[in-house]
């Protein structure tokens, strides 16, 4: 289906904000506390840990992840973001129904 793709990567978001989510309310915290928190598998929960690393949200420790600063502004732009993607939806289900 067309919106396939969409769907999943609006699924591995919710995801990757779980985990922060998680981190942000238990730091330090291990991969296999946060799995056991959000019972998302390990193998998922490492691959969020390395995207939102790469993103500079959060940092590795020896005693397990932590927030990397101040990610208010992050935050707010992908809040931003997903404002925008809505809206865009918004029109594109018009303009499919329209066919109709």
């Amino acid at each position: 289906m067309l919106t396939e793709k969409v769907h999943d990567d609006l699924e591995l978001l919710s995801r990757h904000v779980k985990v922060l989510e998680t981190v942000k309310n238990n730091q330090p915290i291990g991969i296999v506390r946060i799995s056991q928190l959000t019972e998302l598998d390990e193998h998922e929960v490492r691959h969020s840990l390395s995207v939102l690393e790469d993103e500079n949200l959060i940092k590795p420790t020896p005693q397990g992840a932590v927030i990397n600063g101040d990610i208010k502004e992050y935050v707010l732009q992908i809040a931003g973001d997903l404002d925008n993607i809505s809206s865009v939806a918004k029109v594109i289900k018009g303009e499919l129904l329209s066919i109709l």
